[in-house]
């Protein structure tokens, strides 16, 4: 994987995490809506690019400290739709 794309799973990974770890209602409500046409994005990937995203994702997970985002960024390949 090249930087950029390094760059880009991490920053979508985070973004997962807030969401998901948001204790706003307002904003749990709005995260799928906003999430739902990343992931269509993802699923337009070959399966070959999608498990490699996960892959990376697990990587990002492995590397949490904190339990509740370790979790959280464990879950997110299957949250964006990667893992068919």
């Amino acid at each position: 994987m090249t930087t950029l794309e390094r760059t880009l799973a991490k920053a979508l990974t985070e973004i997962v995490i807030w969401l998901d770890l948001s204790e706003d209602d307002a904003i749990a409500e709005a995260s799928m809506q906003l999430l739902e046409p990343v992931i269509a994005l993802l699923q337009d990937l070959s399966e070959q690019d999608r498990r490699a995203l996960a892959e990376l994702i697990d990587q990002f997970a492995q590397e949490e400290t904190d339990p509740e985002r370790h979790l959280t960024a464990w879950e997110t390949p299957e949250t964006l739709g990667l893992l068919a």
